[in-house]
């Protein structure tokens, strides 16, 4: 079983609580538990972001920082229907108020969901990103990193490749 959650918030906005995502099995759907609160009826969507949050920045939520939507497979949003109306394959993979709805107008946020398109392992996985609440105009109201949760019965694995001779130098993969 493979978890996420999110990390501390940063940014201006007044949104608090969390979101956990839980893949039971690889290349199972994955389940997301939100619980937002303290939205203020100022949010609106609220998306996987391709980066983490640099450390120590002094504008963590900015698109110098983390960029723009997690999109591995340049998904054409041209072509997603209106948000919460669509199947989870419609939009992009970090996409997650297109594919389950909007915030706009909402205090808070209590709600599961099970998305087959938004993987917490292999290449397109969304552990090691960020996720923004945006504001209800699109700018960014806050954001957090999504960090992988250990699990009593799972594992980390580690690699670490050493190079010696022309090329030098320590990869170390977690």
């Amino acid at each position: 079983m493979s978890k996420g959650r999110l990390g501390s918030w940063f940014g201006p906005g007044m949104s608090n609580g969390d979101i956990r995502f839980t893949e039971s099995i690889p290349q199972g759907p994955t389940t997301i538990n939100v619980s937002l609160t303290e939205l203020n009826a100022i949010a609106g969507g609220y998306h996987v972001h391709i980066l983490p949050i640099i450390p120590g920045s002094t504008n963590p939520c900015s698109n110098a920082n983390i960029l723009g939507h997690f999109n591995p497979f340049a998904f054409n949003i041209t072509n997603s229907p209106e948000p919460g109306s669509g199947t989870v394959d419609q939009y992009e993979v970090g996409d997650i108020s297109g594919k389950f709805g909007m915030l706009t107008g909402l205090n808070q946020l209590q709600a599961v969901y099970m998305d087959t398109n938004l993987p917490l392992r292999g290449p397109h996985s969304i552990v090691g990103r960020s996720l923004v609440v945006h504001h209800s105009n699109g700018s960014r109201l806050r954001c957090a990193d999504i960090s992988a949760e250990r699990d009593s019965d799972g594992q980390w694995t580690v690699a670490k490749a050493v190079f010696n001779g022309t090329v030098s130098g320590t990869v170390r993969l977690v």
